[in-house]
């Protein structure tokens, strides 16, 4: 294929996106949802405040092995500390813990009789990590979740594979929580105490979006991990902050669209965010009830709802609510917060608002983001300073994945049982389509 064929194909087809998402955005209820957004958000200008305020950044990494029936998932969490001064410190310094927990999250389903019994099992890699400083704590935790899971769970026969694999990653993301309430917990304990901890993602988690049929939600399972009663942590989670800079083409596009809109006067050369347009929720809440009077859209505005918060431990009481920023005036990141009760909220047929609720979260909002984004990495984005200098300490490269199959095949072979020869056959064909065949 020649070039000037290949760059034709290309261009015909970029015409063909840009016409059809401009049709798109005709659509009437996608403007009713563009209006939504605009009514919702005020947008500020980020001013860069040094007062003193500590951070913990927070990531992990992973590589996932799913087979028909099982889940193996090995993972590195680890944080990085923000000192007052804008200089970044591993948890050894304060702590004098591992530089990151290494763990194994193993997941499995089997029948019983009408129903599905599924079971995880959480085993560290090394002693003195933050969750876990020995393998019998993380045994028990394992224990410990299963039985819960087993005691109230519905997990019928009628569930796909997916929903198993959904509900693993889904444990594997509260893992990672643990471990940044655990961190404020431990720092507190030795008078360190952190301001903020910021996720690299969302705080939406799957559960948060379908409510998981039991009488559980993830507040339940963070307590066992922890060995902390629910009512003690609850208070650590408005210290949680996420930071995502992956987000839907529709939040990407409408939030460039708000920025441009609603920018204040001047260069705004530190960037922008979004806070609650106080102003704004009473024409919003006029628009759904006019809608829902009139034509019933019950579910339209439901999900837009969501787009600005949303319940994540629903037996618990905790939301989340999202907000559009970009540091460079280009890149848009959703920051989250997790809140005791939502600003905007649907019951029966009636749209209400919180006021209050929305003052108090504007002015968190103008401290976190002031001063999280008062250090940056100079890089694509301008992310703040320390959210991407933890990714180095838990990525798990092509190096420790080889290493990691290369052991487990090894294992495999040493075994004389029928049972590790498919095992050896199965993963070898894993390995085979990832790397090739050399």
């Amino acid at each position: 294929m020649s070039n000037n064929y290949f760059y034709e194909v290309l261009n015909e087809l970029i015409e063909d996106l840009n016409r059809d998402f401009i049709e798109t955005q005709q659509d009437e209820l996608i403007s009713y949802r563009r209006e939504a957004f605009n009514k919702y958000y005020d947008v500020e200008e980020i001013k860069p405040v040094t007062n003193g305020l500590k951070y913990g950044f927070i990531d992990a990494g992973f590589i996932v092995y799913e087979f028909d029936v099982s889940i193996i998932l090995p993972m590195r969490i680890s944080a990085v500390i923000r000192d007052s001064k804008g200089e970044l410190h591993r948890i050894n310094d304060y702590l004098g813990r591992t530089v990151y927990d290494a763990l194994l999250l193993y997941s499995a389903r089997k029948t019983i009789g009408d129903r599905y019994s599924f079971k995880i099992r959480i085993e560290p890699f090394h002693d003195h990590g933050l969750l876990f400083d020995r393998r019998e704590e993380a045994r028990k935790v394992s224990n410990e979740i299963n039985h819960l899971l087993d005691e109230v769970g519905n997990l019928t026969k009628t569930r796909s594979p997916s929903f198993f694999k959904k509900m693993t990653r889904y444990i594997e993301g509260l893992l990672e929580l643990a471990y940044a309430l655990k961190l404020c917990m431990e720092l507190e304990d030795r008078g360190e105490d952190l301001d903020y901890v910021v996720l690299d993602g969302t705080l939406i988690k799957w559960f948060s979006v379908r409510k998981l049929p039991v009488r559980i939600d993830g507040l339940d399972i963070l307590s066992i991990i922890l060995s902390v009663d629910k009512r003690s942590l609850i208070k650590y989670l408005y210290r949680v902050i996420g930071l995502s800079k992956t987000s839907k083409f529709t939040n990407i596009v409408r939030s460039h669209s708000l920025f441009n809109a609603k920018k204040p006067c001047g260069v705004c050369g530190n960037g922008l965010y979004t806070r609650v347009d106080i102003n704004g929720l009473r024409e919003l809440e006029k628009l759904f009830n006019k809608l829902l009077s009139e034509r019933a859209l019950e579910s339209f505005i439901e999900d837009t709802i969501h787009l600005f918060n949303r319940i994540v431990f629903h037996r618990h009481g905790v939301w989340v609510s999202r907000f559009p920023l970009t540091p460079d005036n280009y890149t848009v990141f959703m920051l989250d917060i997790y809140m005791d009760k939502p600003i905007l909220v649907k019951e029966q047929s009636l749209v209400s608002y919180d006021r209050n609720n929305a003052s108090l979260v504007n002015s968190r909002l103008d401290e976190i983001v002031n001063t999280l984004l008062a250090y940056r990495t100079r890089s694509i984005g301008e992310p703040p300073y320390g959210y991407m200098e933890v990714d180095k300490d838990v990525r798990l490269g092509r190096n420790i994945k080889r290493s990691f199959e290369i052991a487990l095949l090894t294992i495999l072979r040493e075994r004389e049982d029928y049972v590790s020869r498919i095992l050896e056959q199965v993963f070898s064909s894993t390995t085979r389509m990832r790397y090739g065949y050399s």
